[in-house]
């Protein structure tokens, strides 16, 4: 399953949602009333935007590659009802990472406001417990520490990335840079080892079986 997939499959199965059925939705969206179906549009719109910032963020660490690294995209994190690991990176060095991407609109920037993570006026702060839960889970599973990180798509950030409670949060631009710079001493056997690991006890993801 490629990177985005299982946004994709949810904002799907919004938009089918979204669609009025029976003659009180139909009629409530006739007269433009359609509350449920713009919710779920909404929704939908959502999911669409991860998707694709799942996808710019995919097409970034594509070089990694060539580079020894191993990507592991839409897997079940053991554990979490229905949660799914966007990413989960294997470094030369055997480390394992886990960047998740956000898309955010420039009008606002992202920032520290009193130790929270805000975009712009809006608290944004569940996104680092988030990463932090779905790491601690993962790294259970695997039995090794795993880094979590923020890529954040078009909104700017404020120095060029921080780092909040342990959580780096960084321009998308900027994610190669970082995962290069803590990849670790290069160590093929443990990599292996690593990556045979996390393909066998992180399935893939499904939308709606969660495997």
């Amino acid at each position: 399953m490629s990177a985005g997939s299982s946004a994709g499959q949810r904002a799907a199965a919004l938009r089918a949602q979204a669609v009025p059925r029976g003659l009180k939705r139909r009629f409530l969206a006739a007269v433009g009333m359609d509350r449920e179906g713009a919710r779920l549009a909404a929704e939908a719109r959502q999911w669409e935007a991860g998707k694709v910032g799942e996808q710019r963020t995919a097409a970034m660490l594509t070089p990694l590659g060539a580079e020894g690294w191993a990507g592991f995209y839409d897997r079940v994190i053991p554990g979490l009802d229905r949660a799914n690991a966007d990413y989960v990176l294997v470094s030369p060095g055997g480390r394992v990472f886990m960047p998740d991407a956000k898309m955010r609109h420039g009008r606002a920037r992202i920032r520290v406001v009193a130790g929270r993570l805000m975009h712009g006026d809006v608290d944004e702060d569940r996104q680092i417990d988030g990463v932090l839960t779905e790491a601690r889970f993962v790294g259970q599973t695997l039995g090794v520490p795993v880094t979590p990180l923020i890529a954040v798509h078009i909104a700017p950030v404020d120095g060029g990335g921080f780092i909040l409670r342990g959580v780096p949060v960084v321009p998308a631009d900027r994610l190669v840079e970082l995962l290069r710079r803590n990849a670790g001493v290069p160590d093929p056997a443990a990599a292996r080892t690593m990556w045979l690991r996390a393909d066998q006890k992180l399935p893939r993801y499904v939308e709606g079986g969660g495997r």
